[in-house]
């Protein structure tokens, strides 16, 4: 067994490729780097218990976040190297797996309890265990002292919200969006098509300075009051046509977006792929360099960057067989 320093996510399993690339965009914006273990088990150098609790809560795709303990070639071992003392007395714990059959981690919880005399509880645990297997066919166990991650999709689902369109994305697709433009707390976040306020909602929770556009007015109104509905403030939420070459705009730290499309968006008689083309000229202008734009946009527009961006990643999230929806991360040169 070899003891390891750092840290250890363990994502969703629901989409191919989109889990690692939002882990290690915000891995990014901590200056940190990651190894992908397996296609949910992802390590990293970050070592800040609260940088690391921000990361899993603030992730659409992170299922746990926490300190490594150790990475060992079979599970018997892995709980050797748990220091007695590193739990405060009177905590309780629990061992946990999203890939491990039960009887696996529960008996590392019975070692976790005769090492350190701490008690187990399911139900409202201070400290969990996650022990995953990686690729390479070895162990890894990681804890966490924030207890079990909640999440709240379901709140702010598109039909929850005070103002309501078809169109409207989903929560989490909305904040994986806005993470992987590598937006921190504090910088100048734009969504320019912004409808209902999806993208916005996830911004101003995570504490960004959040900015939306939209071309039509009333939806406009729609996503303010949307914002307000919970509570949340922004900095400006305008009407206006965001593919102008001048966007009355100081400079941004990141933008996110759904290019709208189909018959349920308004574009003003203009199609997806001039839509695109025009943003992406306009954009280059407000964007600081070295900073991302995030497109979502169907697979079947191809995109003309010119000089001032290129392409980062590229995501392709199936919907139906009518559609395949492209995720662009571009970069700003």
């Amino acid at each position: 067994m070899r003891p390891l320093s750092g840290s250890v996510f363990i994502l969703s399993g629901e989409e191919l490729t989109l889990p690692f690339a939002e882990i290690r965009a915000l891995l990014e914006t901590c200056g940190k780097k990651c190894e992908r273990l397996s296609r949910r088990v992802v390590v990293s150098e970050l070592e800040d218990p609260i940088k690391i609790y921000e990361i899993t809560e603030r992730a659409a795709y992170v299922r746990f976040g926490g300190l490594l303990v150790s990475r060992a070639l079979n599970h018997y071992h892995l709980a050797e190297d748990l220091d007695p003392d590193s739990m405060e007395k009177g905590k309780t714990f629990a061992a946990d797996s999203e890939t491990l059959p039960k009887e696996i981690y529960g008996e590392i919880g019975g070692q976790i309890k005769q090492r350190t005399g701490a008690r187990v509880s399911l139900e409202n645990p201070d400290y969990v265990f996650q022990v995953e297997r990686t690729d390479a066919g070895d162990f890894v166990l990681g804890v966490s002292s924030r207890g079990t991650k909640k999440f709240s999709w379901k709140e702010r689902r598109p039909r929850a919200r005070k103002f309501f369109l078809p169109s409207a994305i989903y929560p989490k697709l909305a904040r994986l969006l806005v993470n992987l433009s590598r937006v921190k707390p504090g910088d100048y976040f734009l969504d320019p098509f912004c409808g209902t306020g999806s993208l916005l909602i996830e911004s101003s929770l995570m504490g960004m300075r959040t900015i939306g556009i939209d071309l039509t007015r009333w939806i406009a109104r729609g996503a303010k009051l949307n914002l307000k509905g919970f509570g949340l403030s922004y900095e400006s939420i305008i009407r206006a046509d965001s593919t102008f070459q001048s966007l009355p705009l100081a400079r941004i730290d990141a933008i996110a977006t759904d290019v709208p499309y189909g018959r349920a968006s308004s574009t003003k008689g203009k199609n997806t792929l001039q839509i695109v083309r025009e943003f992406v000229a306009s954009s280059s202008d407000i964007l600081n360099p070295d900073k991302y734009c995030v497109l979502m946009h169907p697979s079947n527009v191809e995109l003309e960057l010119g000089g001032s961006f290129v392409i980062a990643e590229q995501h392709m999230l199936y919907v139906h067989r009518n559609l395949t929806r492209a995720i662009s991360v571009l970069r700003r040169n």
